[in-house]
């Protein structure tokens, strides 16, 4: 049950690479304007499905605690992404966010006392490898002039989104343990919106924004679907597997992300890639597999 319900959360967080690409090009919403709706829309969903099965009462002890997962992330988590991608190429970008699996199973070890076992730690190499291979070897039709120089910021910037989602991963499985995925989304749904929102009330200001019903449409898909379903599903497998295990999924999104471009916009996909897809999965079964003992 738990690994469905992290495919399921991967597979909406893949395609919300397509949906806010579109969004953001074709749809005429400016970056935070996108985060800003999509975190509101969701805070309002997750709100009124509280009301209708009731407030969890919160631990006053465990506000700081909720506040920093909602600040870390979405909060700064793409704060880092979004600035570091302005300053260093997507394939380098895409390849220091797939440690996340990493930087979680030493931070879970440190703070929760997960073990992750040698075969833990290979699968986890395992996917990494295959994460550079998607991304390095993806067919540029255009020589990549557009892409930015590679930056010692843009790096750090990158190197700590990765790092806010390993906090991110390995905090909320702490909490899970007090309190419901409900009131975890919720929380980190209505802090998300109220940091993003000054960013887009400055892009709305300058006249940054083109509106159509299309974005409208997407934007709504990444409300929604993406920031309540994905996440409601994510935070409640981690009430059922361990911090490691669950981040090793996220370098999956590449692979859906990669299929959906294909599908959906046209994007080619090479042998390259289809190897490195392999590669990624075997990482993730070999970390996640547990063969059964045979008893007599």
């Amino acid at each position: 049950m738990q690994y469905l319900l992290i495919m399921i959360a991967c597979l909406l967080w893949g395609s919300s690479f397509v949906a806010t690409r579109y969004a953001i090009t074709a749809g005429g919403l400016g970056i935070f304007t996108l985060l800003a709706g999509r975190f509101l829309i969701a805070s309002l969903i997750l709100i009124l499905l509280m009301l209708i099965r009731g407030r969890q009462k919160l631990n006053s002890k465990d506000l700081l605690r909720l506040l920093a997962m909602g600040i870390i992330y979405p909060g700064l988590y793409f704060l880092f992404e979004t600035t570091g991608l302005t300053r260093i190429p997507a394939f380098l970008a895409s390849i220091i966010i797939a440690s996340i699996p990493a930087l979680t199973g030493i931070i879970a070890h440190v703070f929760l006392k997960e073990r992750m076992g040698l075969r833990g730690w290979g699968g986890i190499f395992l996917s990494v490898i295959g994460v550079a291979l998607v991304v390095l070897l993806a067919d540029r039709k255009v020589p990549s002039t557009g892409q930015p120089p590679v930056s010692l910021s843009g790096v750090l910037l990158t190197c700590g989104a990765a790092i806010m989602g390993a906090v991110y991963i390995t905090l909320t499985r702490h909490l899970t343990r007090s309190y419901q995925p409900l009131t975890l989304t919720t929380a980190q749904s209505i802090i998300g919106s109220l940091l993003f929102l000054p960013m887009a009330s400055i892009e709305l200001a300058r006249g940054q924004f083109n509106f159509n019903l299309w974005g409208l449409i997407a934007l709504g898909f990444l409300g929604i679907v993406v920031s309540v379903v994905a996440f409601l599903s994510f935070t409640k497998a981690l009430t059922m597997i361990e911090a490691s295990k669950a981040s090793l999924f996220l370098n999956i999104i590449p692979i859906i992300s990669l299929i959906l471009g294909w599908l959906l916009l046209g994007e080619g996909i090479n042998s390259g890639q289809g190897i490195g897809t392999l590669v990624v999965i075997g990482g993730v079964l070999l970390a996640t597999w547990s063969p059964k003992k045979v008893t007599d």
